[in-house]
């Protein structure tokens, strides 16, 4: 029978309900199963659909019938003792560019159903569960739960928190459609089932990135929470291999989850969708309508030079010769190469260790490098006299002709900032000769210092100063014309605010612009055509987005990014430069970005 546990308040509609369906059965129905002579499987795909799905619950699509089925759900954490559920339980995912969809056939003869509240403490009915974790590397999971009755839980824990769950499970706003409903006719014991049918909008996983790439494998747990009345505690069974049963966080053990790989369309099985009727489109604000873009493609422009983790090139000027940042491999001391541009080239030369045992991120010619021979580094490590890490701008004097060689010990920092992750120091000079410097807020986490949003501190910043002429014992003076320069509550160097990793800043000389690529937090990935005294917003906003909306701001009002673009179109957006070279006009004044593919991570 459908039965409802005794509860203060059951409605009478749910009381038809189960008084519609099907009678009781003996828990010997369902005797316990052997132990399992091999553990069941822990890879699982989720196929695309190459068909159309409509939510009834009875998953008789064509689409479903190339789902991969998943019937390993049973108890792992019994060890030796390990076994399949008393219940089958059988499920089936499959996805498309707008859903993930679910479909899940539970064998069960004594449905208890009595709870209808969203977001409620289902765990106490019959239920399906879904949990995924989408990056194994970040900590961030979702859990959907539907019940016999149709009733839905919803969830995003940013990590695996147990204080925390119970509030965390009430926040945000989900999108999941579903349809449950019981099989079998009365009486018909071994037909007597529950089955599920849904579909999660890939919006609802916005906080994470959104749709994953085909090929991209995320981390999975089915469970399901069976109720019998002639047991003593409801049977719990799930396909990922949980180590231990931890009955506070049961399923919520997502280091122990199962693997989910998202199989893309398949040639030979998939079709695309009958359009009715085809309106033509005449108008369009897509660059190149109605003729496509310039077809172009990334070729090696070098074909024998491979050198190792490429930071950072620039050309010295004037000259066919390259000077090249490299790191070996990762938190490794970086070093500074000259090459020449040449299709012969197939090594260069080394010119510079990076001070300190740091990475460089950033090269800068003077100006007038052709007269003083002045090049300087962005960089982060440790400086002498100082604790901790810091990032700095240091100043290099270089030979003007060939060979083209730094003396390191002309080395002479300009200037400097406490900073261990988001590190900024990207570096350039505008036509008025003064030089613009990035900082961002000094960590690797989600500006845990608060000091975005900081004006008595040189982090989060593009700071701006004069390197022609110091002033009051430092390697620089602060321009006059600075937008807080006679403001005693900000550093004077800043030139704009609210930033949180700066990566790459590029100055248009034609143009008379300036611009900045940021690294993003969580979801947003951010380019600004800086403009003098702005505040960027973060960590109060991500972009255009809030982020810590309860945290203290700077002045307002923010402002937004010139273009943005959400993790579930690309990830890492690291710089880029304004094309003005005459070989490509079709190209000209356009801006060359490099950005890295959902589920991937830049800088």
């Amino acid at each position: 029978m459908l039965r409802f546990t005794p509860r203060a308040a059951v409605a009478l509609s749910a009381l038809v309900f189960a008084l519609a369906l099907v009678p009781s059965r003996a828990a010997d129905d369902h005797p316990v199963p052997e132990p399992l002579k091999q553990p069941p499987p822990t890879a699982f795909e989720c196929r695309w659909a190459d068909s159309p799905i409509t939510l009834d619950g009875d998953a008789t699509e064509p689409a479903w019938k190339h789902a991969h089925e998943i019937s390993a759900f049973h108890l792992p954490w019994l060890g030796d003792k390990a076994r399949m559920g008393r219940t089958k339980t059988t499920a089936r995912l499959l996805w498309d560019r707008d859903f993930l969809y679910f479909h899940a056939h539970m064998q069960d003869s004594d449905i208890v159903a009595d709870i209808r509240e969203h977001d409620g403490d289902l765990w106490k009915n019959d239920v399906f569960e879904l949990f995924l974790r989408p990056d194994a590397e970040k900590t961030g999971y979702y859990e959907f739960q539907v019940s016999p009755n149709g009733t839905q839980f919803d969830a995003f824990y940013p990590k695996y928190d147990l204080a925390g769950i119970a509030k965390q499970s009430k926040a945000g706003t989900f999108h999941m459609e579903a349809k449950a409903k019981v099989q079998g006719a009365r009486g018909a014991k071994a037909d007597m089932a529950w089955v599920v049918e849904g579909r999660i909008p890939w919006s609802d996983f916005l906080r994470t990135g959104g749709r994953p790439a085909a090929g991209e494998t995320w981390k999975l747990n089915l469970a399901r929470f069976d109720y019998h009345k002639d047991w003593k505690e409801p049977e719990l069974s799930c396909v990922a291999p949980i180590a231990k049963k931890k009955l506070d966080a049961f399923f919520h053990q997502t280091d122990d989850y199962a693997s989910l790989k998202f199989v893309g369309a398949d040639a030979t099985t998939a079709k695309p969708f009958a359009l009715d009727k085809r309106e033509p489109l005449t108008t369009s604000t897509v660059s190149g309508f109605p003729d496509p873009p310039p077809p172009y493609v990334a070729v090696p422009a070098l074909e024998k030079y491979r050198p190792e983790f490429p930071i950072c090139v620039r050309a010295i000027p004037g000259t066919r010769e390259m000077l090249l940042i490299t790191q070996p491999r990762a938190y490794a001391h970086s070093a500074v190469y000259r090459f020449k541009y040449d299709g012969a080239t197939t090594e260069g030369a080394k010119v510079l260790d990076t001070p300190g045992g740091g990475t460089a991120y950033d090269i800068a010619f003077h100006p007038k490098w052709a007269e003083n021979g002045y090049v300087y580094f962005g960089w982060n490590g440790t400086l002498p006299e100082r604790k901790g890490k810091h990032s700095a701008i240091t100043r290099y004097t270089m030979t003007t002709k060939a060979p083209y060689t730094i003396d390191a010990t002309s080395a002479k920092t300009i200037i400097d900032w406490p900073s261990d992750g988001h590190n900024g120091a990207a570096v350039c000079f505008g036509k008025d000769g003064l030089m613009y410097v990035t900082s961002g807020d000094g960590t690797s986490d989600s500006d845990t210092n608060l000091m975005g949003q900081r004006t008595d501190s040189l982090l989060a910043k593009v700071l701006r100063i004069d390197v022609d002429k110091p002033a009051d014992g430092k390697a620089y003076s602060v321009p006059k014309d600075n937008p807080f320069a006679a403001n005693k509550d900000f550093v004077p160097e800043t030139w704009a605010m609210g930033l949180r990793a700066p990566w790459r800043i590029t100055y248009d000389a034609k143009a008379d612009q300036l611009w900045v690529c940021q690294n993003g937090q969580d979801l947003w990935e951010q380019a600004y055509l800086v403009k003098k005294g702005d505040n960027y917003g973060w960590s109060v906003m991500e972009g255009s987005h809030e982020f810590y909306a309860t945290r203290k701001a700077g002045p307002k009002p923010f402002a937004p990014p010139t273009v943005e673009h959400h993790h579930s179109e690309a990830r890492s957006l690291t710089g880029g430069v304004v094309y003005r070279g005459t070989k490509r006009p079709e190209l000209e004044a356009r801006t060359c970005t490099a950005i890295t593919a959902p589920g991937t991570f830049g800088p």
